[in-house]
């Protein structure tokens, strides 16, 4: 689980700035947390800011920092990443830490680096124990320094030698070239266990983002009989998904002939058994071959009333329909212990759905999965849904113009206050100044 994430000179974010998803100690929505001990770790953020406040720059920053340690610093993007409306930032280091809860076990994580120059600073991973911490590795430049855990006699040696070789690796993490090895020794699994939350545990999904496992929906049947339920607890109207047999030349007649011909050759000559798409309209195909050698299209099909032979295809359907399609695949992670994040969660969405969402998880989500989204959508600000530690916001600090978070809990608030009245109000500090003009006189 993310117990906390840190984060500094990137986008619009100068100063360190966090998202803390530690609970306090109040009572309320007893299963909205996890509990490790004395320390409670939250399921929910609900991140709240205006237009340009730096909402998703925070997402971006979550997903930036996954690219880093999963991919390597050499593969992602760092040009004029770093706050660039103060002159000194280009030369400061961009820092990302955080907080994970991995086996029941708290590590500190992090890192800091030139953008620049594309060079890790400084990399740093503790165990957390309950007054204090102890020291996995530390790394300065290319100089790395190792804790008792990895003295150990037994692995010391091989430590050593991969310490050796990171002095010419300046933009690889240490804690990535070592889960890379998928060493054995029980001693440092916790390490490859760190990593895979990265690489497998954290989802981050933006407004264009879709969920891919909607392409599985024409061969799975119980991930179709998932959709079906939902879409019908959503009201969307459909009462059932099928699929359409269609011809492969006319079905995909649209696509570009190089990407046919590419599917084409990889399934006829075996190099895969099927192949799923989406289309820019929101159909989804699945390309098989069948007993005469023959390629067959599959075409995701849409049932609006059982006694009517006629089928719809996605790109029939509304945005909000189709932005669950996104959404659906999401409620079968509820139960895995992932970390799910949305930016723009309420997209297309109504209201009463977007709530719908939020009630399903709190229900359904009897494990450690964490759902952290951004929205401008005010009736989840409710004290009847969400605790007020889950409740965040962003504004952009008037002098510089960076951006800053603040949880709701910092405001003297009454469980029974309406919030979201008070959060539209301004009171909360984190929504447009708009000026109103009787008059605006324009001359051409």
């Amino acid at each position: 689980m993310l117990k906390r994430f840190m984060l500094e000179n990137f986008l619009s974010y100068r100063d360190e700035s966090y998202l803390d998803l530690t609970a306090d100690s109040t009572g309320d929505h007893k299963n909205h947390f996890s509990k490790f001990g004395k320390t409670k770790v939250l399921k929910s953020a609900v991140i709240y800011g205006a237009n340009a406040s730096g909402k998703s720059n925070l997402i971006k920053a979550l997903s930036y920092s996954q690219d880093i340690i999963v991919e390597g610093l050499n593969n992602v993007q760092t040009y004029k990443k770093y706050f660039r409306l103060d002159e000194k930032s280009s030369t400061k280091p961009t820092i990302f830490e955080f907080e994970l809860e991995i086996d029941t076990d708290f590590y500190t994580y992090g890192f800091s680096i030139l953008l620049h120059s594309q060079k890790i600073e400084e990399e740093w991973l503790y165990k957390m124990k309950a007054t204090t911490s102890e020291k996995i590795f530390e790394r300065k430049n290319n100089d790395i320094t190792i804790g008792t855990q990895l003295s150990n006699s037994t692995i010391k040696n091989k430590f050593n030698v991969y310490i050796e070789d990171m002095k010419h690796q300046s933009n690889q993490l240490f804690l990535t070239e070592i889960a890379n090895k998928n060493l054995e020794n029980e001693k440092i699994m916790f390490l490859n266990n760190i990593f895979k939350w990265f690489n497998n545990k954290l989802i981050v999904l933006y407004p264009d983002s879709k969920f891919t496992a909607i392409r599985s929906i024409n061969k799975d049947k119980n991930l179709s009989n998932v959709f079906s339920e939902y879409l019908k607890k959503f009201d969307t109207g459909i009462l059932d998904i099928n699929l359409l047999k269609e011809d492969f030349d006319d079905s995909l007649k649209h696509i570009p002939q190089e990407i046919k011909k590419k599917i084409e050759k990889d399934i006829l000559k075996d190099q895969r058994q099927e192949i799923s798409i989406k289309d820019s309209n929101g159909s989804v195909y699945t390309i098989s071959k069948n007993d005469d050698n023959e390629l067959t299209v599959d075409k995701l099909g849409l049932i609006h009333n059982k006694d009517i032979d006629e089928m719809f295809e996605l790109s029939d359907e509304s945005d909000g329909t189709k932005r669950l399609f996104d959404l659906i695949p999401l409620i079968e992670c509820f139960s895995k212990d992932y970390t799910i994040v949305i930016d723009e969660f309420e997209r297309s969405l109504h209201p009463n759905l977007t709530r719908k969402f939020f009630e399903l998880f709190y229900n359904l989500n009897k494990n450690k999965t964490q759902l952290i989204v951004t929205t401008h959508e005010a009736t989840l600000l409710d004290l009847k849904l969400l605790r007020r530690d889950e409740i965040w916001f962003i504004k952009k600090d008037k002098k510089n113009n960076s951006s800053q978070t603040y949880p709701l809990n910092q405001f003297n608030i009454r469980n029974d206050k309406k919030i979201n009245k008070d959060y539209l109000d301004g009171r909360f500090d984190a929504v447009p100044i708009i000026e109103l003009y009787d008059e605006i006189e324009v001359e051409l």
